[in-house]
């Protein structure tokens, strides 16, 4: 009998051990949002295609040491950024980014929330106050758009038509080099 339970708890650890490994998504917070991704692959990939250009010399210093910390400073100045574009200012503002390792991932969280097939990139869902992006198309216009569209939406006690919000996420996205 002592042999068998034995035989049966190692087979058990030996299953355990051998399974194969389910990631957990990651969060960072920032000063406005609260960024979740997946693995730390998908992260770098979304920070090296957020290539901030001039505006890099404007972020503060010291606020790069990790990857963690480089997202999160852009994030945070991208918002302020956008937020003085549209002369709508939020300082109590919080919201939620997803980073998915691909616009399919992306297509499909918009499908699962409004059941129509899209070929976003990256979307705004006012409805959880989250922005969805990939990280092969982070580029610092489309993230500047979608924060566009989470001003617009957090700024306005009623939200705007959906073509205003269009036109102020567009006007934040063409200016935000400014």
């Amino acid at each position: 009998m002592t042999y068998s339970r034995s035989l049966y708890i190692i087979l058990f650890i030996g299953v355990l051990v051998c399974s194969p490994y389910q990631s957990e998504a990651v969060d960072l917070e920032s000063r406005y949002a609260v960024i979740i991704f997946e693995d730390h692959d998908t992260l770098k990939r979304f920070n090296n295609e957020l290539y901030m250009g001039r505006l890099g010399s404007q972020m503060r210093r010291n606020s790069g040491e990790t990857i963690e910390d480089e997202v999160i400073s852009k994030i945070d100045f991208i918002v302020e950024k956008v937020m003085l574009t549209l002369d709508m200012f939020l300082p109590q503002l919080k919201f939620s980014i997803v980073i998915h390792p691909d616009e399919k991932t992306v297509q499909r969280d918009f499908f699962d929330i409004y059941k129509v097939n899209v070929d976003y990139i990256a979307f705004y869902s006012p409805s959880r106050n989250t922005v969805f992006y990939s990280a092969d198309n982070s580029f610092l216009r489309v993230v500047a758009h979608e924060i566009g569209h989470v001003v617009a939406e957090n700024y306005f006690p009623i939200s705007p038509p959906q073509r205003i919000h269009e036109v102020m996420a567009q006007y934040a996205e063409q200016h935000i080099t400014d």
